[in-house]
């Protein structure tokens, strides 16, 4: 089933992409993988998915793929605590929800220890909704700067959540925005050049996030099939 469903999955990826101008190769696909059981992911793994994503840390420890079963990243995408950054900075490669200064000081704090540099991505709430984690637009800028100066963070660009819409374009200018917001802080010398990365775009909007220049999307359903 999976191997159906990636090739479906990759098949929209290019028609998106192109359709925009972009080239397909620039869109990856962050395998959401909570609930999935290591067998699952792993299974994954060997069809070619580059990145596994986990919503919790304990989780992600408890299902970690082998080694065996091919090269992957491991990016944390769910809101972190400040207790478990520590335990972040050692088992992900990328944390992809950073919001805030002490979040990021205890991710470095950990990557530090470890000798490692961790990828990081600043998490945005565009939409303003109360429930979503993010910093607010109008705050990023500070914490941006700040990820850029720890030295053992590198930051690799932005990533945002918007809201639940039955209809994929509404989603649109949340995307769009992202987008608009990385090439502003990037022209004004705020955000580093090399941090072009839009996590963005999940099962039901990922089409219309590629279109308006998702680089990772982040995809559980359309990949592995409805949750239990």
């Amino acid at each position: 089933m999976i191997a159906k469903n990636l090739d479906e999955l990759r098949k929209k990826i290019v028609i998106a992409a192109v359709q925009v101008g972009r080239n397909p190769k620039s869109v990856r696909i962050v395998a959401a993988a909570k609930t999935q059981s290591r067998k699952t992911v792993e299974e994954a793994i060997g069809l070619g998915i580059p990145i596994i994503g986990h919503n919790y840390v304990q989780e992600a420890i408890r299902e970690r793929p082998s080694a065996d079963c091919g090269a992957f990243e491991y990016h944390m995408i769910g809101h972190l605590q400040k207790n478990k950054a520590k335990k972040a900075a050692e088992i992900f490669d990328v944390v992809q929800t950073v919001d805030d200064l002490e979040i990021a000081q205890a991710l470095n704090q950990g990557a530090g220890d470890l000798g490692k540099i961790l990828g990081v991505m600043i998490q945005i709430n565009l939409s303003g909704e109360p429930q979503k984690s993010g910093i607010q637009e109008t705050k990023a800028s500070p914490l941006i700067g700040f990820v850029q100066s720890l030295p053992s963070l590198r930051l690799l660009g932005l990533m945002t959540m918007p809201p639940l819409f039955d209809n994929p374009d509404a989603a649109i200018p949340f995307f769009r925005r992202l987008r608009e917001l990385r090439d502003d802080l990037i022209s004004g010398g705020v955000l580093n050049s090399g941090a072009k990365e839009l996590s963005m775009g999940m099962t039901g909007d990922f089409e219309v996030a590629i279109e308006e220049g998702s680089t990772l999307v982040r995809i559980g359903t359309a990949l592995f099939g409805p949750r239990a």
